[in-house]
């Protein structure tokens, strides 16, 4: 990545999709198709759509790895590398993240991560995660050795197995693309038509489909985020704190979030909104040029600045819902003024959490969000009923375990906000363990619980359970900033830096450019 950036910053590449069949695209204007040598294979006119789709492929090499630990310095990953070997285990350490020297500040997101194996199968490392429990990391990963190649075609016509889609004018692209998937696994999963500025690049997954990947400014990227991740109705205040938040974030991360990818981040919840221009407002913009180049710092690395929509009344602390170590600026803590003891970990704490309505910024019943954002109300307190068999074939389809007659949800870990970390569901054929935050949302719903702070309620015929009732607070896994009550803060009259000092404990701020 080139290492001079001007106020636009440097240039991130967003998976847009990450598996499809076909790529139909138009342009507002002359555009030329570049393959991977760097030659114009071909001319795209205005509003001319085309349709670009694989004609070979030929499959990459990949190792599988579990992951169990991220470090950042060598010598401690060095001590756990001596230790496995002791013990017969094969393992090996690898450096990854990126380094971007600005003007006044170098970023540096670089770790080491200590892996076991290398494994065949995804299957195969999957089945060893649980011998190593005892550390911070329990991750499968794959590791690329050779890339995926193939030939894309446009009208039978091959081009290559990687093309660009270069504007003329880049500034002024629109470059409209169909059947672009969003809400992946959600309740609001759809396809839609999106519109990208700057670049598109069209290469093969590890499967033979095409990846379609959107090269762009990380300033004109956030313009999109901002409003994607929440509405450009929100006050502008709120859509500053987000949009810094999500600069911290890709900084964060790039190069490890999506390791062994040929992106940095992809376009959807799992790492960060991006629904290209047809979201943006004036505002949009404004936020982005009113806080350009700011990101979250501590102790001299930028901060991975987690969001959820609604955290409930309390947040998570970061190693509660993913690897067990301790992040200092995404820890527990109230979102408003109320007084509560923390932690909530305990059933009882839990319940009693649960069953009230605290005046935290994030109650949608006590206070009203923008128009464009109300799809989030009702959803600081839900409540959803399964019937037994109901529940028991979600059950069976999301985690593959047939548990027989379910007789049971049963809390063993709560986090500091009450939300559950580990459960177990109780069968009459097995009892089999879940966790942590965002493997218990899936496993209970067609698509995703709302969020894992829930307590369990049954109603029973003859002794027997017929339907379990899931009694919760909030949207999201509730760690950094919680998006609606950062709106509220927004309405209330704090400034986009009181918001972001709020969620994101002991962190300073610095502008890179």
């Amino acid at each position: 990545m080139e290492k001079k950036f001007n106020k636009r910053g440097p240039v991130v590449r967003i998976g847009v999709i990450q598996s499809i069949d076909a790529v139909s695209l138009n342009v507002n204007q002359n555009a030329q198709i570049i393959n991977q040598e760097k030659k114009v294979v071909g001319t795209i006119f205005p509003d001319q759509h085309i349709q670009l789709v694989p004609l070979e492929f030929q499959a990459g090499k990949l190792n599988y790895y579990i992951r169990i630990a991220r470090l950042p310095e060598k010598k401690s990953a060095e001590l756990i590398i001596s230790k496995l070997k002791k013990d017969g285990l094969q393992a090996e350490i690898q450096y990854v993240g990126e380094v971007l020297e600005f003007e006044k500040f170098t970023m540096d997101n670089r770790e080491y991560w200590v892996l076991v194996g290398p494994f065949k199968s995804f299957a195969a490392a999957t089945e060893k995660v649980a011998l190593f429990q005892d550390f911070s990391d329990q991750t499968v990963i794959k590791v690329p050795d050779q890339q995926p190649t193939g030939v894309i075609g446009l009208n039978q016509r091959a081009l290559g197995s990687i093309v660009r889609i270069i504007p003329d004018n880049i500034k002024n692209s629109r470059i409209t693309i169909s059947n672009v998937r969003v809400g992946i696994e959600f309740h609001w999963d759809r396809l839609e038509t999106q519109d990208y500025r700057g670049i598109i690049e069209i290469c093969f997954n590890d499967e033979g489909k095409l990846i379609v990947i959107n090269e762009i400014s990380i300033e004109d990227y956030l313009t999109s985020v901002n409003s994607s991740e929440m509405t450009p109705d929100c006050p502008v205040d709120l859509l500053k704190s987000q949009t810094v938040a999500a600069r911290s974030t890709i900084f964060a991360t790039m190069g490890k979030h999506h390791f062994g990818q040929p992106f940095h981040l992809c376009a959807d919840d799992h790492c960060q909104c991006y629904r290209g221009t047809r979201y943006e407002q004036e505002i949009s913009a404004q936020a982005v040029d009113e806080c350009a180049g700011e990101v979250l710092l501590f102790e001299g690395r930028v901060c991975d600045a987690r969001y959820a929509k609604i955290c409930g009344g309390v947040m998570e602390s970061f190693e509660n819902v993913w690897e067990d170590y301790h992040v200092p600026y995404l820890v527990a803590g109230i979102d408003g003024e109320f007084k509560i003891d923390l932690p909530v970990n305990t059933e009882e704490r839990a319940k009693a959490y649960i069953d009230a309505s605290p005046d935290a910024y994030c109650n949608t019943d006590k206070y009203e969000l923008p128009k464009m954002l109300a799809y989030a109300n009702h959803l600081f307190r839900w409540k959803i009923e399964y019937s037994r068999e109901e529940l028991e074939e979600i059950i069976r389809q999301r985690t593959g375990h047939d548990l027989g007659e379910l007789r049971e949800i049963r809390p063993l870990k709560r986090g500091d906000s009450g939300r559950l970390m580990y459960i177990e569901l109780v069968g009459t054929k097995k009892t089999v363990k879940i966790g942590k935050e965002l493997a218990i949302r899936r496993a209970l719903s067609k698509t995703h619980l709302y969020s894992a702070c829930f307590y369990v309620e049954t109603k029973k015929q003859d002794g027997k359970v017929t339907h379990f009732i899931l009694k919760g607070a909030g949207w999201g896994h509730g760690v950094g900033l919680c998006q609606v009550g950062a709106t509220i803060m927004a309405q209330k009259g704090f400034s986009y830096q009181q918001i972001l000092a709020h969620y994101f404990k002991q962190s300073d701020f610095v502008k890179l450019y």
